[in-house]
């Protein structure tokens, strides 16, 4: 009997183990966050990097965006939030470690020095490059999720 149940339990936590992972590698494709947010996607896809994946600059770390989830997924179900009219949380000091990693790397300062020398300046006023620049979101296109539907 007793032996049983550690069977049961150890079976339990294997097929809670592989639906995590599962569940995780499912909710971190852009596919599934544009399940919802298809303004945001659309927007993006005609923007400057549509090479760029949404959690790329729409991630807290793993235990923050699962809580975030999970919260996200109750309110939805429960009719507290509409997802298709929902900001987007955003993490400017991520976005802005993507920036930099591309756009002001050692070789774009022997390509573009006074590019790299400039921004360098900008950033000793601004705290992010979205201070200046459009995080990469056609915002006339990702606005329309805002839109009402008309009657006719």
């Amino acid at each position: 009997m007793k032996t049983t149940w550690i069977v049961v339990i150890a079976a339990a936590l294997v097929l809670i183990g592989i639906g995590g992972v599962a569940g995780h590698k499912m909710t971190t494709t852009d596919a599934f966050c544009s399940s919802c947010h298809a303004y945001e996607k659309a927007s993006w896809d005609y923007g400057m990097h549509p090479e760029v994946g949404c959690l790329d600059c729409h991630s807290g770390g793993f235990v923050r965006d699962k809580t975030q989830g999970a919260r996200k997924v109750w309110l939805v179900f429960t009719g507290q939030v509409d997802p298709h009219h929902d900001r987007l949380s955003s993490y400017p000091d991520k976005t802005m470690s993507n920036c930099v990693r591309c756009h002001l790397t050692d070789e774009a300062g022997e390509q573009a020095p006074f590019f790299v020398a400039r921004h360098s300046e900008y950033l000793q006023a601004a705290q992010y490059c979205i201070a200046c620049h459009e995080p990469g979101h056609v915002e006339r296109i990702r606005d329309m999720r805002y839109l009402s539907v008309r009657a006719d």
